[in-house]
């Protein structure tokens, strides 16, 4: 069971596919299996009030480790639990904090919005700005760069990373693929313009943040974030490396 439940958390679909021809009948009923999953580790955190949370944190500490590996900011991040957030944020909860993915609890939120269009509509909008870094720093070609939380670079580097498992997962695996405008988009859609302007959602200017910042093209402002792999398709560069 522990197994089938840290797969569903990272959506290990060959784990949960190896289940499911093994004969666990769980694995065949994945939305029964994240709501029974719920209510055995995180009912804590269906509440409204933080106060099952916060007695948890008084005795191990705000940042401490679950079972699979998350602290109890990227749990209330998943569960798109607002007033956990809140209270976890007051506290001094560190955001930077990874899981067994490499998510942090920003990327987390940003995964949940594109599983769910009503938690895109209804709860990212209420903790994004709790979860959300001044900055996120990387290095590319030996240069430590900071992108500014403001800037599209931003969000587009913490969604993609968000989706990687997800979008890639579903590539063709006769040729190497990537991420494309229109996977963006799709991602987009239902996220509210408080996070994401409805200008920053178009094609056209998703298109552009893409290949202004691919290898080797001639901009000003390009970040080398990505690497073409073939026209319209894009993966992160290789030489790219997150600042812990």
């Amino acid at each position: 069971m522990s197994l089938f439940e840290y797969s569903l958390i990272y959506e290990d679909r060959e784990s949960i596919l190896a289940l499911s021809k093994a004969g666990f009948k769980a694995a065949k009923q994945l939305d029964k299996g994240l709501q029974m999953l719920q209510q055995k580790h995180y009912i804590a955190y269906s509440f409204k009030k933080p106060d099952a949370v916060l007695k948890q944190v008084d005795q191990y500490g705000a940042d401490f480790r679950n079972l699979f590996n998350q602290t109890p900011l990227m749990v209330a991040a998943w569960m798109g639990n607002s007033e956990v957030v809140k209270a976890l944020f007051a506290l001094g909860a560190d955001t930077e904090k990874v899981d067994g993915n490499g998510l942090t609890a920003l990327q987390i939120a940003l995964a949940q919005a594109d599983q769910s269009d009503a938690y895109a509509r209804k709860k990212l909008a209420d903790i994004y700005s709790m979860l959300e870094p001044t900055s996120l720093s990387i290095q590319v070609d030996g240069r430590l760069i900071k992108l500014d939380k403001h800037s599209m670079e931003f969000f587009m580097l913490n969604l993609m990373i968000a989706l990687f498992y997800r979008v890639m997962s579903k590539k063709t695996r006769y040729r190497l693929e990537g991420f494309a405008t229109q996977d963006i988009m799709d991602a987009v859609q239902h996220i509210p313009a408080s996070v994401l302007p409805e200008r920053r959602k178009v094609r056209a200017y998703l298109s552009s943040i893409l290949s202004k910042n691919e290898i080797g093209k001639e901009d000003k402002g390009n970040r080398k974030l990505f690497y073409r792999v073939l026209r319209g398709y894009y993966v992160f560069n290789p030489k790219l490396a997150l600042k812990a």
